[in-house]
């Protein structure tokens, strides 16, 4: 296929294709945050940790979430 070819498919997707698949990820990603918070909620609560130590796992959890799943979108719709 030709670069051109792949730009015009990427731009002839369906909007609900495409709403579909934001909301999926919105989903997924508020499922997995909300699975961290929760286990690091339950682990401070449970071991009397400080409470700075739950907030930089919290951010770093996160940020480590957010640095790896960033790349798995399409590089098609970065380029258009």
């Amino acid at each position: 296929m030709t670069e051109d070819h792949t730009t015009r498919s990427a731009r002839s997707r369906s909007p609900l294709v495409a709403l579909a698949s934001a909301g999926g990820r919105i989903i997924v990603d508020a499922l997995v945050i909300g699975l961290w918070v929760l286990f690091l909620t339950l682990l401070f609560l449970s071991t009397g940790w400080p409470r700075w130590a739950f907030y930089l796992s919290l951010l770093l959890g996160v940020g480590l979430y957010v640095q790896f799943t960033a790349g798995w979108l399409g590089s098609s719709e970065r380029e258009s």
